[in-house]
């Protein structure tokens, strides 16, 4: 059914608006390198960001999504803004109730359009009724947009379905074909534009898709070429999305029991490019 009822995604890849503010394409979910989810990690440096943010900027990339907000990472809206991010930048909090996040999140107002309070915890790692009440109180305190982010799935149907339609200033989906058993290029961008068209069709509400992407390793289907492949295709149907994710994270694969978790990356872990890079490249020669 999904296939079947489509509408026109937006007709201009570069931009679109989102309560005002230009979302300007290319867009990369971003952790750091040198990330770990551990207490014992003291997290990265500022001049490992720094290194991290010029690499992606110098290729290309102009708006960004984070994840968090504790440590370091609270201060990567505005090191963006200064390696020259002038896109769309929205900053993640992880944990809505960490007083260091949130303390961060306040003081980076100045380089953020816009927060992603919360990222797969809902009903999990804090409430509905919690994350209303820190999401209104971020609006009132910044004047930004605020929403959150689950998988798509949980937009279509399912207990938090109207919970997040309510109370999302725009619909921030994660969708990732290579889970939902879509091992060609083609029938995952389908698979990824059906459920954008639908889901801005239902809800009447703008739609961007925080994450998707295609592992370049892991599985007898992953490659380089094939997640090559998706985004090629995928950039040409006029969606708004970030491409997940800036850097291969091999920690991942530990958490989640699988392989392909620890390739998700445009870049290696050791900041090396894939083949989707020197596409990047070749476009960004082309636009000049």
């Amino acid at each position: 059914m999904l296939l079947v009822i489509l509408v026109l995604g937006c007709s201009n890849p570069k931009a679109v608006e989102l309560n005002g503010l230009s979302v300007t394409s290319p867009g990369v979910a971003y952790h750091p390198r040198a990330f770990l989810p551990t207490l014992e990690n003291p997290g990265p440096t500022r001049q490992q960001v720094i290194a991290d943010l010029r690499l992606l900027r110098k290729n290309g990339f102009q708006s960004l999504v984070t994840y968090g907000a504790g440590s370091t990472m609270g201060c990567i809206p505005g090191i963006a803004r200064q390696e020259g991010f002038d896109g769309l930048v929205i900053m993640g909090i992880w944990d809505p109730l960490s007083e260091q996040e949130w303390r961060n999140a306040l003081a980076e107002a100045p380089f953020v359009d816009g927060y992603c309070l919360g990222n797969e915890g809902l009903g999990v790692r804090y409430s509905p009724d919690e994350l209303a009440s820190k999401m209104t109180e971020l609006r009132r305190l910044t004047g930004r947009p605020v929403t959150t982010s689950e998988p798509v799935a949980s937009y279509l149907e399912g207990p938090y379905r109207d919970w997040l339609l309510v109370n999302s200033d725009w619909l921030f989906p994660i969708a990732h074909p290579f889970l939902a058993n879509q091992g060609t290029p083609d029938g995952a961008v389908d698979w990824v534009v059906a459920l954008y068209d639908y889901l801005t069709a239902t809800s009447g509400r703008q739609v961007i898709i925080k994450e998707t992407g295609f592992p370049s390793a892991g599985s007898k289907i992953c490659s380089e070429e094939i997640q090559l492949s998706f985004f090629r295709v995928l950039r040409t149907k006029g969606i708004q999305f970030f491409y997940f994710e800036a850097f291969d994270q091999p920690w991942k694969k530990e958490i989640r029991q699988h392989e392909v978790e620890a390739h998700w990356g445009l870049f290696r872990a050791d900041s090396t490019p894939k083949k989707i890079i020197s596409w990047f490249a070749n476009l960004t020669l082309r636009s000049e």
